[in-house]
This record gives structure tokens, sequence and C-alpha cells, in this order.
């Protein structure tokens, strides 16, 4: 039978090349329930890889003799399970891209860091790892109970039935895990999107609003479940090669644009599928990503498609992008007024009914109809089962859950152990709907 993995506390690398930089990061982690090593070169690290068990690595881009791409890239040789994050400069986000594709880098955190940020997610990739490492066990536990029940089989039937009972058990210990998984998954693409929202806080909730209604609209249109995720999946994330923007440049309109600006503007759905595309279940949206900003009369960019050669999903995210972004400034009416005068120029027409269904119909807000009162909570009187009627943000404005979302007992003690870590300024912290 396979050992039940020992609870103990994750070793966590840090690798920099610059000595102030290895002490800060152990000022910063002094407090967390976590081991830190740090390593001033990359041969250094690969030492201390090679002799524990390193559940997160932290690496510098800029180091001289091995970059931090090519450390990353040989440590994912070393320790495939082991979760790799790159700390790179605003200006090199090509670099970071190049650790995503060689080292399979989980995360690229920007210098100098916000340091609740940065422990945030070393704390969410040592929460990855023990998935993984959970799931490797309850894998290899059913397979060796497997070739267990294929040896009782021929001995008595009595003992394969009672084997077949842990069996299930131990099964549904994996369907649990794996939907946590799945939840966690969307989760962080959910935190992905976040990071755009928190440098231009003008356009707060707008990937979590164009992914639902984008949902919506791909049901309208009776598409498939899985066609229909990868869609909800390349709107969360249609905006996350904006990282990579100025600062000045970011919260501007495209009108507003120098024609440097405009010029890097352009290049943002590139950036974005670019950052994603080497973690294969993002393929797909990645494509959608790249062509969101085609427009259907063929004067959009990157590569001028036209009609019905912009994918259907990159023509559902541009329709409820446009919409959402004309909301934030007008009431419903005026913006489906912009978006039917758009239609057959950058907008497929097809798409404007489902859009106004969706819009008006508000499904995508998940809302049960029976509720109608809103009451404050405290985290302490949050019930499973209760549905938000406001997003939950954390006191430095990181979105926790969006609004409408229905409440479970995972959800609940995830969000009362992060607003531990990060208050808001209000006491309640929570708003739901009451039945009538």
């Amino acid at each position: 039978m396979a050992e039940v993995p020992v609870k103990e506390r994750p070793n966590v690398l840090f690798v920099d090349d610059e000595e102030n930089v290895l002490r800060s990061l152990l000022r910063l982690f002094i407090d967390e329930e976590c081991v830190v090593f740090t390593a001033a070169s990359g041969a250094e690290g690969l030492d201390i890889v090679g002799r524990h068990e390193i559940a997160v690595v932290v690496s510098d881009q800029g180091m001289p003799q091995m970059r931090g791409t090519e450390f990353l890239a040989r440590v994912k040789e070393k320790s495939p399970d082991t979760v790799r994050m790159v700390l790179t400069g605003y200006a090199d986000l090509g670099a970071a891209i190049d650790a995503i594709n060689k080292g399979g880098v989980y995360q690229y955190l920007t210098k100098p860091w916000d340091s609740g940020t940065l422990v945030m997610s070393v704390r969410a990739a040592v929460d990855r790892y023990g998935l993984v490492k959970e799931n490797k066990y309850l894998t290899e536990l059913t397979r060796r109970q497997n070739e267990e029940l294929q040896r009782w089989n021929a001995e008595l039937e009595t003992d394969v039935q009672q084997q077949t009972i842990d069996l299930t058990y131990k099964n549904k210990e994996l369907v649990e895990l794996n939907e946590k998984v799945t939840r966690n998954f969307r989760d962080f693409t959910v935190t992905i999107s976040n990071l755009i929202e928190l440098r231009d806080r003008t356009v707060a909730s707008h990937s979590n609003t164009v992914a639902a209604i984008s949902r919506e609209i791909a049901r309208a249109l009776g598409l498939t479940p899985e066609e229909t995720q990868n869609i909800a999946i390349a709107a969360q994330l249609h905006d996350i090669g904006k990282i990579g923007l100025s600062d000045a440049a970011l919260p501007k309109g495209i009108g507003a644009l120098t024609p440097e600006e405009a010029t890097e503007y352009r290049r943002h759905p590139v950036r974005g599928q670019a950052a994603i595309d080497s973690n294969e279940i993002f393929t797909e949206a990645g494509n959608l990503i790249r062509s969101h900003h085609e427009s259907f009369d063929g004067t959009g960019f990157p590569d001028n498609l036209k009609g019905d050669e912009i994918p259907l999903g990159s023509r559902i995210i541009s329709i409820a992008d446009r919409y959402d972004r004309s909301h934030m400034d007008n009431t419903m009416e005026i913006a489906l007024e912009e978006i039917w005068n758009l239609r057959g120029k950058q907008l497929d027409p097809n798409l404007y009914q489902p859009l106004e269904k969706a819009v008006k119909d508000r499904k995508w807000y998940a809302l049960p109809p029976d509720y109608s009162v809103e009451k404050d909570l405290r985290p302490d009187e949050l019930l499973s089962g209760m549905v938000l009627s406001r997003e939950v943000r954390s006191g430095t404005g990181v979105l926790l859950l969006p609004k409408g979302t229905r409440l479970d007992i995972p959800r609940i003690e995830s969000i009362e152990r992060r607003l531990r870590l990060d208050p808001p300024d209000r006491p309640v912290a929570y708003v739901w709907l009451e039945k009538k």
C-alpha cells in the first residue's frame, strides 16, 4: 500500500545574484509556514534542488553566467513537480515569456515586487505543489488497489466485494480532489486576469464580466460545454497581454494613444497568446485571445482577418468586451445602441441578439429569482448556499469572488483565510441576497 504523505513545512528557494535582495526576501518570509533556502547563483540553486525537496523556486531572470530562463528549465528537468516562478523587470516581458515556454513557469512577477502580492503568489504556488503531490499519491493508491483487486478476484469473492467498497471510497476521494484542482484552476485564471486590473483600477471586474457575458452568448448559440469553457477562459484572460504596456498607456483609450503607444498596444493580443501558449490546456484560448481585436470588416489587428475568418469565440469576446467598456460609462440602453451601430463594421451582426438577451436577462449574475433582500454579514456568519450580490475584494483590492457566486464550505474557508491576511477597511466583508 502507498504510504500516506506526511505533512511537513514546505521548502521554498529564492535565487538571486544580489545579496540585499535575498536578505529582503528572507525578512519578508520569516513568519511564513515554510523553510526558506537562498542561492546567489543558478549553480548553487541547482545544488540545493538536488539535495532537498523544493516545493517552490523563485528565480531572478537577469543573473550572470546562468540566466533565470536556463536555470528554471534545468530545475524542471531535475524536479518536474517543483512550482517555478520568475522575477523580471517590466521591460523584460520577452524574457518572462521565454521562461514560461522553456522552463514551464507557473507565474512571473515584476520587479520591484509588491510584498503582499509576492507572498500571496508564493502561498498559492505552495498550495498547488501540495495538490499535485496529493493527486499523485491518490492516483498511485488507486493503481495499487486495482492490482490488489485483480489478485483477490482469483481467491475469494467476499474479499473482492470488500475491496471494491474500499476502492469506491478512494475513487470518491480522487474525484473530490480533481474537482478541487478544477476549481483552483478556474480561480487561478481569475487571479491572473486581475493582475491587469490591479494596474488599471478604471476597469475593475471587466475581465470577469466579459467572461460571464461571453459564456451566456456561447450557450445561447448552442456551443458545446468544452467550446463554451474555452471561450470563457479566453475572455477571462483576454487582456493579459496588456501587462507589457507602460503605466502611461494602460488607462488610455485607443484614440488617445501616441503613435508609439498605439504600436505597442496593437501587439498585446499576440503577447497574450504567447504568454499562455506553453500550457496545452490554454492553446485554444490563446488562439481566441490573439484574434479578439479583429474587426468584422477586416480593419482590425493583428492579422486583418474579416468575417468568418475570425474565430467565433474571438467574435463573441469582442462584442462582450466592447459592450462592457461602453456600459462602464453609460446605461445599458446606450451601450446596446453603440453595439447596434457597430454591426457589420467592428462586430459580428449575428451576435447582437444573443448579447442583448444576455445583458437584459442578467443570467450571468447567477442570482436566483427568489432572492431579493440585500443583507450585510460578517465572514463568520456566512453559510453554504448563500449568494453574493456584490464582488468581494481584499483590503488591497484583490478580487476574491465575483458577485453572483454561490458560496460553499471551501470558498467560505478560503475567503476567511485570505481576508485575515489582507483585511478590508470595513468590518462587514460580504453581502448576500436573502430569500423572500
